[in-house]
């Protein structure tokens, strides 16, 4: 199964940035690009309760609001792309000088 959460920030809470770095660190994920903020597969109940007791935990005291849509495997699905993506190792001359 898929669950994607979906973020909603305030002003009077802590920073997008911060909140990405809490949910690498904390939680092992990261954002995605799409129409979802973060997605995680799973097997069984105990696996989604592990990780979804991490989300919470790192969003717990930041402001952010979050919703949760779980989907079962469905034929469609593309594996979500990470953001930030890696960094590109490129010239650091700009080729338009």
């Amino acid at each position: 199964m898929h669950s994607y959460i979906d973020l909603f920030f305030t002003s009077d809470g802590v920073s997008p940035l911060e909140v990405s770095d809490r949910i690498r660190s904390l939680a092992g994920l990261s954002f995605i690009i799409g129409p979802h903020d973060v997605a995680f597969e799973w097997h069984t109940v105990d696996e989604f309760r592990e990780k979804l007791g991490k989300v919470h935990a790192a969003l717990h005291g930041t402001g952010v609001f979050y919703r949760i849509e779980t989907v079962t495997d469905e034929p469609g699905f593309v594996e979500p792309v990470t953001w930030p993506p890696a960094a590109l190792q490129s010239n650091t001359v700009h080729p338009g000088y």
